[in-house]
């Protein structure tokens, strides 16, 4: 609980009619914003800094969107129809309409969103959802081979199992009888899924926005959507790469190759850097 980030706003006003240049643009600004904190919400999860610096990206880079979404359904869960992106920007899905390709989406997180009403999703179960997403992110991508990737995939099931204790613990702080409260669980499991699916298509669209040089994306959002891309179209396992070497990503522009290890950096406040 302690370890949310706090709210983040857009602090600009948006015009309307709203265009489909600057509802992008506001969405990526939003996006890289809460990037940076992202980072330091990770590395408040108990257990998340025992990793090594690479095994803490690489989770990250498997999973921010999914974070982000999460993020979006329990801001948007009290106001149907709409999607809450910062307390200052909200979209219906006429506005977001003005984004080619963005209805489908927009619907699936409306669905998914309604899904966590009727469910009536606690704070403490979403808190948990959330550190099973970056926890669960890249367990298909960790090798069996070599000699330090079995320990850690070892630590990473071991916290896995920590936090679904946390989650069933939260559960039971209900009161509700047992057969319910597993019952509960599945369905709150079952919740990730449709994150991960919305997830993926989302992660499509936004490399679709950028081939298409429709909008400017942030060197940090820039940098995760390279990674996110790398991983997910990467069959072999990940090559083992030198630490001064974090955040290379084939094909990646210049301009980026440094954002991310610099945000990871302690004190450093990160993001915020200029659109590519």
């Amino acid at each position: 609980m302690e370890a949310e980030p706090p709210e983040i706003y857009l602090m600009k006003d948006m015009n309307r009619p709203l265009t489909e240049a600057n509802v992008m643009m506001s969405l990526t600004n939003l996006a890289d914003k809460e990037l940076v904190h992202m980072i330091s919400w990770a590395k408040k999860i108990p257990g998340f800094v025992e990793f090594g610096l690479l095994e803490q990206v690489h989770l990250l880079e498997c999973c921010w969107l999914e974070v982000l979404m999460m993020g979006l359904m329990w801001r948007s869960v009290d106001h149907p129809g709409k999607l809450i992106f910062s307390p200052d920007l909200s979209l219906s899905r006429e506005e977001g309409n003005c984004v080619q390709g963005f209805s489908e989406i927009f619907d699936m997180l409306i669905a998914a969103t309604s899904r966590v009403r009727e469910l009536k999703l606690q704070r403490e179960e979403y808190v948990c959802l959330k550190a099973m997403i970056l926890l669960n992110s890249n367990m298909c991508l960790i090798s069996s081979e070599g000699s330090e990737e079995p320990q850690s995939r070892s630590k990473l099931l071991r916290l896995l199992d920590a936090v679904t204790d946390a989650l069933v613990w939260a559960i039971a702080k209900s009161g509700l009888p047992y057969r319910q409260q597993y019952t509960r669980l599945a369905h709150l499991l079952m919740l990730l899924s449709h994150v991960r699916h919305v997830s993926n298509k989302g992660m499509d669209h936004l490399h679709c926005m950028k081939m298409k040089n429709m909008v400017p994306l942030y060197d940090l959002l820039l940098e995760m959507l390279d990674a996110h891309i790398m991983h997910s179209s990467r069959l072999p396992p990940r090559p083992q790469q030198d630490p001064g070497d974090l955040t290379e990503v084939p094909d990646r522009p210049p301009s980026s190759s440094s954002s991310l290890s610099n945000t990871w950096m302690p004190g450093s406040t990160g993001g915020g850097g200029e659109p590519q």
